[in-house]
């Protein structure tokens, strides 16, 4: 199943808080900003009323007065639509077929004002079925107004919200944009702290699980985090230690018995009558500690890799000579299981150095040579080649086999896996050689790998760094 992008899953909430945020603020404000914009458009009345009392008797002078007093303002064109009076009527209660004679229909509503109108009243009510605004002088000897209908205000007001939309629409694709570099921002600041956590725990191994890391939180949430982690990770260690120590005491505790074992098995084979049932008996009795022994030797020397003890003396050794004189030997150390007859074929570079412990290189390559006659048939064929690489060498042994494993390349190296389980039986062994030469090849900072070719065979490959100081 594939995971949805949570970068994609922020910037979608954005979007969405973004433009509920755009419209809950337009509604809002178109009720609030219109009430407001018509109380403007009406204390302007009072102030167009005083300021240019003395134009009332001409309206195209009142207006170029009115329009230098807020040059610019989109508001301020209200004045078009209104009506003078300059000696209009003051008694209401006479409907005069004048327009600006007539009176409220009902009663007005008297505006609050600033104190800078003092000199004038605002007034709001129903006339002729329309609201008006009304500006009058409060002294009753100037007859002056000023009158406008609600509708014509309304219609400026609904120009500047057509033009907040208009303009809306032009920023879209900025917003748009800030939208998607927030998200970024945001995915990047939320995902930091985990990205520090992911490098950390990718770097650690069963050599630095016990070391105490320097991750700190960069914020106060994810210390609990990050203590989380901390402890998991002395958990961790603590249970491969004793597991580690539990092989090592097990092999340990098993080597001495083993030993006085096989040693009573060998004197008592050598008391009973030769080819006697008991004697065969005994003797695979005999065979199955010598299996015991090398398991627990194996074991040991497992236990000892994992807790990074294993004993190395370090020198130089001409790899070309080991390999020639390991193929050059009986391949096969047990005199009692004969070994198939194989084609070698080696391709060796003379005078491959390489700074190793010798003990533990000639265990690395018997082991790899071992796996490679076990796992092959009658009349098989082994492929043996080293050269040089710039800095390293490269050691492969390839191998005729059958019945490979649909998982060999995957569970090679794990321990005690031993292949196709049916061709497995046949085979001497436990399934811990290529993990002890795994071990090995990391203490000398090389890397060995299994491959499957196409020719329905098995290469094995050592890749490590070669002696330049004494090359």
């Amino acid at each position: 199943m594939r995971k949805r992008s949570f970068q994609l899953h922020v910037f979608i909430l954005l979007v969405a808080v973004a433009f509920t945020i755009i419209f809950s603020n337009r509604l809002i404000a178109q009720y609030f900003l219109t009430h407001q914009l018509r109380d403007q458009i009406h204390a302007d009345m009072g102030r167009g009323l005083i300021v240019c009392a003395d134009k009332m008797q001409d309206k195209a002078q009142f207006l170029s007065c009115f329009h230098l007093m807020d040059e610019g303002s989109l508001i301020g064109s209200a004045s078009d639509f209104y009506m003078l009076c300059p000696q209009a009527s003051r008694a209401n209660e006479v409907i005069q077929a004048d327009a600006c004679g007539m009176a409220f229909s009902q009663q007005a509503l008297k505006q609050q004002i600033d104190g800078t109108l003092t000199q004038v009243e605002l007034w709001r009510g129903l006339r002729q079925g329309e609201i008006w605004y009304q500006a009058r002088h409060q002294d009753m000897t100037n007859g002056a107004e000023l009158w406008l209908k609600q509708a014509d205000a309304d219609v400026l007001v609904d120009r500047m919200w057509e033009l907040r939309d208009r303009n809306l629409f032009r920023v879209a694709p900025i917003v748009f944009i800030l939208l998607m570099f927030l998200s970024w921002l945001c995915v990047r600041t939320l995902l930091r702290p985990m990205r520090l956590i992911e490098q950390t725990i990718s770097n650690l191994n069963d050599a630095n699980l016990g070391q105490a890391t320097d991750l700190q939180a960069p914020y106060r949430e994810f210390e609990s985090f990050i203590n989380v982690y901390d402890s998991l990770r002395t958990r961790l260690f603590d249970s491969f230690s004793k597991a580690r120590r539990f092989a090592s005491d097990v092999s340990h505790e098993l080597r001495t018995p083993l030993t006085i074992l096989r040693g009573s098995t060998e004197q008592l084979i050598r008391d009973l009558p030769t080819g006697s049932d008991l004697q065969v008996r005994v003797r695979n009795m005999g065979d199955e500690v010598e299996r015991l022994i090398d398991i627990t030797e194996k074991l040991l020397l497992l236990s000892r890799a994992d807790a990074n003890s294993l004993g190395r003396t370090f020198s130089v050794e001409n790899l070309s000579d080991m390999l020639e004189q390991l193929i050059a030997q009986d391949p096969d150390p047990d005199p009692d299981q004969l070994a198939p007859p194989f084609n070698v074929s080696c391709a060796i570079e003379p005078q491959v150095l390489w700074f190793c412990d010798k003990t533990l290189a000639k265990l690395l390559i018997h082991n790899l040579f071992e796996n490679a006659q076990k796992y092959n048939f009658m009349q098989g064929w082994i492929d043996v080649s080293l050269q040089r690489e710039g800095a390293q060498f490269r050691l492969s042994i390839e191998n005729s086999s059958v019945n490979i494993a649909a998982d060999l390349e995957a569970r090679a190296f794990d321990r005690f896996y031993r292949g196709d389980a049916s061709h497995a039986r046949q085979i001497d062994g436990l399934g811990l050689g290529l993990s002890i030469c795994s071990e090995i090849a990391k203490v000398h900072q090389a890397s060995l790998t299994l491959s499957v070719t196409n020719k329905k065979s098995v290469m094995l490959t050592l890749v490590g760094p070669l002696d330049t100081v004494h090359a």
